[in-house]
């Protein structure tokens, strides 16, 4: 008896040990493999186009003002710009940038994926479009990792559930009243579902 205690005082500590470096290790590497959630852009008031010969085989360069044609603080390159290609898909062209405020043929942009905004003057390379007018040339799909609630088509804003949707299913927008749009899935069926949430930020990704 006195032996067998021996070697469980010798052997514990180290059992215990053993098992504390196993924990940490699969909490660690737990940790790594989950990636973090995406940030959702901002929606602001709509986007900014660019067409597909500016950004053919060159990099398309506009300049950033702190104000409309004052202060300038750097250079818009095509190659830098917010990686919301998950959002937009594979363009042609450079990706959208989202517009936070309009003075004539000024736009005020996020630029990067830190959210810091400038103005720019886009003039031929690129064209302005609400979301409405944007939303109704795509077809749409809810993002992933969204709240539950989200995912509900309802059969009218804040009304009676009629599905719940994944971030799998295909929708085409008929109208936009808010922050709601009115959408319908497959063939048939038409209800309404959020494209921003109360933060303004964007809950649908597109495809052309």
């Amino acid at each position: 008896m006195n032996h067998y205690r021996q070697l469980i005082d010798v052997f514990a500590p180290r059992l215990v040990f053993i098992l504390i470096l196993l924990v940490t290790a699969v909490t660690v590497s737990s940790g790594f493999a989950a990636s973090p959630p995406r940030m959702r852009p901002y929606t602001g008031i709509g986007l900014v186009l660019f067409s597909q010969t500016e950004n053919a085989g060159q990099d398309m360069q506009l300049p950033l003002y702190e104000e409309p044609g004052l202060s300038r603080i750097g250079m818009l390159n095509s190659s830098r710009l917010p990686g919301n290609e998950w959002v937009f898909g594979a363009l042609d062209a450079a990706p959208p940038l989202i517009v936070s405020a309009r003075r004539g043929d000024w736009l005020r942009v996020y630029y990067d994926d830190a959210g810091r905004e400038a103005w720019i003057e886009p003039r031929s390379k690129g064209r302005f479009q609400s979301w409405e007018q944007f939303m109704k040339l795509q077809t749409g799909h809810l993002l992933p990792g969204l709240q539950p609630q989200y995912y509900r088509l309802q059969q009218q804003p804040d009304g009676k559930p009629l599905a719940t949707l994944t971030p799998k299913q295909v929708v085409k927008l008929l109208k936009v009243e808010n922050a709601w749009g009115m959408v319908v899935l497959g063939q048939a069926q038409i209800g309404w579902l959020r494209w921003r949430d109360d933060d303004g930020r964007l809950l649908l990704g597109f495809s052309q």
